[in-house]
């Protein structure tokens, strides 16, 4: 259409402008999303600019193979693909990375992430290759937290240990039960070669309703991830230690134009030097009971801007990624720093993942009188 051609003329390789046409006038929005990227560009990315960065790379990459000589009949497949990820990033964008999904929009992400699996083995058959860098979450089929490597690992010792099936549940419930809480970001890094995955979750935590008073901060949990012995895109991920970085108190105070937003970031900086042993507290009470502090995980789909996990034992679950920027996310640094110095381990974040295992220490209970 007129519309189309329009967006097409004013962001030739931008699959945002894909996404968003229809919601806005297209020669207002392009001129919109020129002044509005610059901006970002000078503090720092928000997540629908790393997804239109992410839209722009796939885009131009998969036109200049279609182009290339040796390109021929995989023009098609590479139009195709185009098309399955910039509808897979706008139902991503819409349903806030599936959390707000409706449900033709599940099934929708569903299929989508089907056809991308389904292309990837059309493509020759080789399981994908796992790439190290920094991916953030943009989609999933549950909450986005469950991407932590420390709930990847507690949800297969509920599978395990004590219902098949009741992972689902018991995780909702949990989420439920924080639900005073808000997720911020959700991403993994990658590094070592695909031998370590670090997942980073944002979060802040409100107090009394009416206060203005948070706490805020980005859960790290660390895993060394190998691959399995069946093959097949297959990876063992096993925990680690988590730790907590920076981390902040969000205030609201009164002044003479009103209430004024303030952030104290050294009163709580103490809490980035403890570093909890969550895959030893795991091993302790899991592996009497016959599990451990470990996960599965299957890379289903790969090509260097885009990347999909699976959970075989949780579902067959998806979580998928776009590729980020490093320094997107300075608590990967601010954890190594401070592991690689004077982190000690923490006693209350111990005693915390202590409690998550609440329903083990009575199975094993069970289990010593029997």
């Amino acid at each position: 259409t007129g519309e189309a051609s329009t967006c097409r003329g004013n962001q030739p390789t931008s699959m945002l402008c894909v996404l968003t046409h229809g919601f806005s006038p297209p020669n207002a929005f392009a001129s919109r999303l020129h002044a509005d990227h610059q901006h970002v560009r000078t503090s720092h990315m928000t997540m629908v600019d790393s997804w239109y960065d992410a839209g722009q790379r796939l885009s131009t990459a998969a036109a200049m193979r279609a182009a290339s000589p040796a390109a021929g009949g995989s023009s098609r497949l590479e139009a195709e693909l185009v098309s399955t990820k910039a509808a897979l990033l706008k139902v991503a964008l819409l349903s806030g990375r599936g959390a707000w999904a409706r449900p033709s929009e599940r099934v929708a992400a569903a299929q989508l992430v089907e056809s991308l699996e389904q292309a990837a083995e059309q493509g020759g058959g080789e399981a994908p290759s796992l790439r190290d860098g920094t991916w953030e979450l943009v989609l999933s089929d549950v909450e986005p937290f469950r991407a932590s490597t420390f709930f990847l690992a507690l949800g297969e010792a509920v599978e395990a240990l004590i219902q098949k099936g009741a992972s689902d549940g018991a995780l909702t419930v949990h989420a439920l039960a924080t639900g005073g809480g808000e997720v911020g970001r959700v991403a993994h890094v990658v590094e070592g070669g695909g031998g370590r995955l670090h997942s980073l979750v944002e979060l802040k935590s409100g107090s009394l309703p009416s206060l203005p008073l948070a706490l805020a901060g980005v859960v790290v949990s660390s895993g060394e991830l190998q691959a399995a012995r069946a093959g097949g895109g297959v990876f063992d991920l096993r925990l680690v230690n988590t730790s907590v970085q920076q981390n902040e108190v969000r205030y609201g105070l009164p002044t003479e134009g009103g209430l004024a937003p303030g952030v104290e970031r050294s009163l709580l900086s103490w809490i980035g030097d403890q570093t909890v042993p969550s895959g030893e507290v795991f091993s302790r009470v899991l592996e009497p009971l016959g599990g451990g502090p470990s996960a599965q995980l299957r890379l289903s789909y790969s090509d260097g801007e885009l990347m999909v996990w699976r959970a075989p034992k949780l579902g067959d679950h998806f979580f998928v990624f776009v590729r980020g920027e490093e320094e997107t996310w300075p608590a990967m640094e601010e954890t190594r720093r401070r592991q690689a110095s004077s982190a000690t381990q923490s006693a209350v974040g111990s005693a915390f993942a202590l409690g998550m295992l609440n329903p083990f220490f009575s199975r094993a209970a069970g289990a010593r009188k029997s």
